[in-house]
């Protein structure tokens, strides 16, 4: 999932450019708590349209962060869940709820409005 933008020998870009894209963070915090459906992953973050969490799902297991299993009939479904390097990620993850918790709830944050200067 590097870019021109991201070389590989820069991990802290490289892990920018995965957790910044909009509805990374929330498809892996879904996955956190074991494999899902797209259906299941879908209905944990309802404001994601169905064309762009596929497209995120492939970008994010193209990247290697999870896998897709299609599972026997009678379910033929497709289950994602984390690999390990995506599992990694689980206390990054904590680390974040836990200092987006300091905010007061209903508090401005940056972004909210103007842009920060």
């Amino acid at each position: 999932m590097t870019t021109p933008q991201t070389p590989p020998d820069n991990p802290p870009a490289v892990a920018d450019a995965i957790l910044s894209a909009k509805w990374s963070l929330q498809i892996l915090r879904a996955l956190l708590h074991g494999p899902a459906r797209f259906s299941g992953i879908r209905a944990s973050i309802p404001a994601i349209s169905a064309n762009i969490l596929a497209g995120r799902l492939r970008t994010l297991e193209e990247a290697g962060i999870i896998h897709r299993t299609t599972l026997p009939p009678p379910a033929d479904c497709q289950v994602y869940a984390l690999t390990d390097l995506g599992a990694a990620v689980r206390p990054v993850l904590r680390a974040i709820d836990l200092w987006g918790s300091l905010f007061p709830r209903g508090q401005a944050q940056p972004g909210d409005g103007e842009p920060q200067r």
